[in-house]
Order: C-alpha cells, then structure tokens, then sequence
C-alpha cells in the first residue's frame, strides 16, 4: 500500500501474511481535526493497538448500568377510542418525510448506478409519497393482525 503517513494505521500488505510479531506491523497512529466527538486533550493511541484475545479465557464485561428510570407511558391520550393518535404519536410528519426522502434517494442511486434491461420497471419508478408509505405501513401492521398463510398471500387480489 503506497501513500502511507504517520497519521494512519495500517497493516502492510507485506507483512500481512508474516509471521512476526502482530503488534510490531502498526504504525502509531496520531488523532486529525476530523473527530470533533473527541476532545484534543484526549489521547486515544493506545486503543489503537492490536492486542489478541485469548478466547478460552475472555476478559470480564464492562458492569452495566443500572436503569434508574420509572417505566411508564409517558404520552397523555385524552380519547382512547382514536387509533390513529396512536399511530401518528410513533409515526409523525417528520420521520414519515426522513423516510421517504431517504428512500427517493436511494432508488434515485440505485437506478443511476445499474444499467436497466429493456424492460426493467426502475424505467417506469415515480417516486414515493408520504401517504403510500403510510399505506406500506399500515399493510405491514395489519399482517400482524390478519393471519394469512403465506407471505405473498397479503400482496394477492386473491386471497
């Protein structure tokens, strides 16, 4: 691999299949600008080393947290009898716009990046709309419901 500098770590492709020492084939690797998660006083070289396990004598996990929380629902409905405040409280105009923005990008990605055959259907896509996905979604939540014995019976006219 050419274009190796001291702020990236790698394992050269000459040393890759030796038999020395692993943790002789990295470089040290020094933190850039780029991480802005990472405060510039903290050094993170060393979780950068390779170390092997020894996996028939693996090391402790990490104690977990303890949930202090009161568990509980914590939106009021004032009239139960409306199903679709249920449905709207977890499936809002604003992720329902993420989801279909992302999903236009991607088959837009998808199309631009693969040769359609003659007769493909990506020639015919129009993109998708807020209320089909809300159709796509309440299909998916009623096979929940609706028991059919085959998947593509929920999709057939027939069944």
């Amino acid at each position: 691999m050419d274009g190796i500098n001291d702020e990236n770590t790698f394992l050269l492709d000459d040393e890759l299949h030796s038999d020395t020492d692993i943790s002789s084939n990295y470089l040290d690797y020094s933190l850039n600008d780029s991480c802005s998660e990472l405060s510039s006083g903290e050094d993170l070289s060393s979780a950068r080393i390779f170390t092997e396990v020894d996996v028939k004598n693996l090391p402790v996990p990490c104690p977990r947290f303890k949930f202090t929380g009161i568990p509980s629902v914590h939106i009021q409905f004032g009239d139960t009898s409306d199903i679709l405040k249920f449905y709207e409280t977890f499936f809002d105009s604003s992720l329902m716009s993420k989801i279909v923005e992302e999903t236009n990008k991607y088959a837009k990605q998808c199309i631009q990046s693969s040769v359609a055959r003659q007769f493909s259907k990506s020639k015919f896509w129009e993109e998708t709309t807020v209320e089909e996905l809300h159709v796509i979604f309440a299909l998916n939540i009623l096979q929940g419901i609706v028991k059919k014995p085959r998947i593509d019976h929920y999709w057939s006219k027939r069944y």
